[in-house]
């Protein structure tokens, strides 16, 4: 089926838990962070979709939601040729954007968290792009910090992240294709006056 936005969230959440352990975070002040599966984790990493506010406020936390995308034409009609046997193919590229969202109790340790976030985004982007067979990843900004009314002492810096893919497809024929047809043909026995 290809890329979607649903399989970056995911992915972008996966790499963010195997980086905070501790042979792999830069910042000394976030060492003590270690990401674990259970509930006792040192940071909470999550998609929007499953949020944990009530665990958020006890811990830093990294809140992962996919913003909007759009679609960029590449060829007339998405039109990219046809194959050895005879399908149309299509192509047409998606770009988008994640914004992480990087929480902590105080505005420095904001400010340290969002750093080890785009420094890892940033730094990896070669080979994430590879990888993930994307056109673009990029971290277009690290956003200003905020402090959070919701929660009682805790600031967040949105960290956004640029991507593109191209989406292909074929559409095949499961009739015989039209040869064409004589317009007498149609208009055979029609009264015409």
């Amino acid at each position: 089926m290809g890329l979607q936005p649903i399989m970056l969230t995911g992915f972008f959440r996966d790499l963010l838990t195997r980086h905070f352990q501790a042979e792999n975070i830069e910042q000394h002040d976030l060492r003590r962070y270690i990401w674990k599966e259970d509930l006792t984790t040192g940071i909470l990493i999550e998609s929007i979709h499953r949020w944990r506010g009530d665990l958020a406020e006890k811990r830093p936390a990294i809140l992962i939601k996919r913003n909007q995308y759009s679609n960029t034409r590449m060829l007339v009609g998405d039109q990219a040729g046809v194959d050895d046997y005879g399908n149309s193919c299509y192509a047409t590229w998606w770009a988008g954007s994640h914004t992480l969202f990087c929480i902590h109790a105080s505005g420095a340790s904001a400010e340290i968290l969002a750093t080890e976030v785009q420094r890892e985004i940033t730094q990896f982007a070669p080979v994430l792009m590879d990888t993930l067979n994307l056109f673009r990843l990029v971290v277009t900004d690290v956003g200003p910090i905020a402090e959070i009314e919701e929660a009682k002492e805790s600031f967040v810096i949105p960290v956004t992240i640029g991507w593109a893919y191209q989406e292909a497809w074929k559409i095949r024929q499961e009739a015989l294709r039209l040869q064409g047809i004589k317009l007498s043909t149609l208009l055979d026995g029609v009264n015409l006056t």
